[in-house]
């Protein structure tokens, strides 16, 4: 069983705060559903500090998580982090699909 989540209607055009991805991680595990689709339609911003808390949550929940209508703002500031958990030597990281899907593995 799959369900959609629209991320504008829990955090508005931009999202912020680490507190605010740890929340909406906490709840969206405690669903029964085992496959999300997280749109991102009408978001315009993620802070670098949210795409990071958001990676680390995802890399831990019990969730299979596809994310979809990334703008190319936040799709830029996914792969900044990205770029900098590859030079740590980290090792999570996600891809662009054509479908404007992206896949964090």
């Amino acid at each position: 069983m799959e369900k959609e989540i629209i991320l504008s209607d829990n955090f508005g055009k931009n999202i912020f705060t680490r507190s605010s991805i740890i929340h909406f991680f906490k709840v969206i595990n405690s669903l029964n559903e085992k496959r999300l689709i997280l749109n991102f339609a009408k978001v315009d911003f993620i802070s670098r500090s949210c795409a990071d808390e958001y990676l680390k949550q995802k890399e831990r929940a019990n969730k299979q998580i596809i994310e979809r209508n990334i703008s190319l703002e936040v799709s830029a500031m996914f792969k900044n982090v990205k770029n900098q958990y590859k030079n740590e030597g980290l090792k999570i990281s996600f891809e662009t699909s054509p479908s404007s899907e992206l896949v964090l593995a």
